[in-house]
């Protein structure tokens, strides 16, 4: 009686936790299947575009004064308001690169958000807010899907929005910055091939 009640318990933590994995497959195989393109990333940029697009694309947003080169030179920075019609300040540090295949292909893009007027004592201006906002700005820049909540293991949690191959992960750094992934599920292991994340 034990060993079948110890069975049946196993078996139903195990189909729990396939559940709890089954929303984001599901998804995303829902996604992929429906065979929709969805190449925007941020000003202009887009997926498929080649690395010296992506250079002479900030080049000229730079001479336009709308991003500028970042900390370390590794990054462009585009300091922006996320909402304009909020009333508290929501000005952040956008810093962002390219990520790119073997060919130089641009397949997606790799960010470092924090907000502008972020101190240790504004918990207004934390990356747990931030997540949050982040969420609503992507909703309003993209449309489509709603953001879910998976967990990354180590208790991390991430939020990710899947529509048709692109995918945005979002999650915190530290109490500062936000980490912002958009990636081609094309590219990715298990959607295709994986030339580079």
């Amino acid at each position: 009686m034990r060993l079948l009640l110890y069975t049946l318990l196993i078996s139903l933590g195990g189909l729990l936790c396939l559940s709890c994995e089954s929303e984001y497959s599901a998804l995303v195989k829902k996604e992929i299947a429906d065979g929709e393109i969805y190449e925007d990333l941020i000003l202009g940029l887009k997926m498929g575009q080649t690395k010296n697009d992506f250079f002479e694309i900030c080049w000229d947003l730079n001479r336009q004064g709308i991003v500028r080169q970042g900390t370390g030179n590794k990054y462009a920075l585009w300091i922006t308001n996320l909402d304009s019609t909020s009333q508290k300040s929501q000005k952040v540090d956008l810093f962002f690169y390219g990520t790119f295949d073997s060919d130089m292909i641009m397949n997606g893009m790799e960010m470092k958000i924090g907000f502008t007027g972020w101190s240790i004592w504004s918990e207004d201006h934390k990356s747990f807010q931030l997540v949050e906002d982040l969420k609503v700005y992507f909703m309003k820049m993209y449309g489509g899907n709603e953001f879910i909540e998976i967990d990354a293991g180590d208790g991390k949690k991430v939020q990710v929005k899947v529509d048709g191959n692109r995918q945005i992960k979002l999650y915190p750094i530290d109490n500062k910055d936000v980490r912002v992934l958009i990636e081609d599920l094309r590219k990715l292991d298990g959607y295709g091939y994986n030339d580079s994340k």
